[in-house]
């Protein structure tokens, strides 16, 4: 499904538009561009030489609705409620833990994040997705289910277990120094 929808695309700007609005807006077609900062973000590019091209606006909406994404209905008044969808949801989440990294900061501060869980056999996917989403984030693996890292990553730490519904099995430890710390300063070119 996420090969359909491009990213930075109209329908792309659609989802991500409401999952920050709380899944939910109001827009007004007769003068969408009047409408709060964020409806005025999701239909700008929809605007050519100064008018609002509200076939190509309600053609991606439909096409999302096809697809489940998201719900909309037409007013009596001439406005549209747009509903974002379980799949919208999780296409917007899948999107956002897809891209998620973690930045470098340009001076250290000296803190080792150490991350250690023990997610039960029955979540054994959830695990393993955990565990590679770790690795892909750039933590370094010391034991199958000790990963550590010298950068902040507490958002996306936090992003991931959510995700995964894990937080109950996950530790965050904060360690100023350990023996055999020269090797991962190295590793992490620090």
């Amino acid at each position: 499904m996420a090969g359909i929808i491009r990213r930075g695309g109209n329908s792309h700007k659609i989802l991500n538009t409401l999952a920050i609005s709380a899944g939910f807006l109001a827009i007004s077609l007769i003068s969408p561009g009047s409408s709060g900062v964020i409806v005025q973000g999701l239909v700008r590019g929809y605007f050519r030489r100064r008018s609002f091209e509200k076939h190509r606006f309600l053609r991606d909406i439909r096409r999302l609705q096809r697809l489940e994404m998201l719900d909309f209905r037409e007013l009596a008044d001439g406005n549209i409620r747009i509903t974002l969808l379980k799949n919208g949801r999780r296409f917007v989440l899948t999107d956002k833990l897809d891209n998620l990294k973690i930045k470098r900061p340009i001076a250290w501060d000296g803190k080792w994040r150490l991350v250690i869980f023990d997610i039960p056999h029955d979540q054994r996917r959830a695990r393993d997705a955990f565990r590679e989403k770790l690795t892909d984030l750039g933590f370094h693996q010391l034991q199958k289910s000790v990963f550590i890292i010298p950068f902040p990553c507490e958002k996306e730490l936090d992003f991931i277990m959510t995700y995964w519904n894990v937080q109950d099995h996950v530790l965050l430890l904060y360690v100023s120094s350990f023996e055999g710390e020269a090797k991962l300063k190295h590793h992490f070119g620090l």
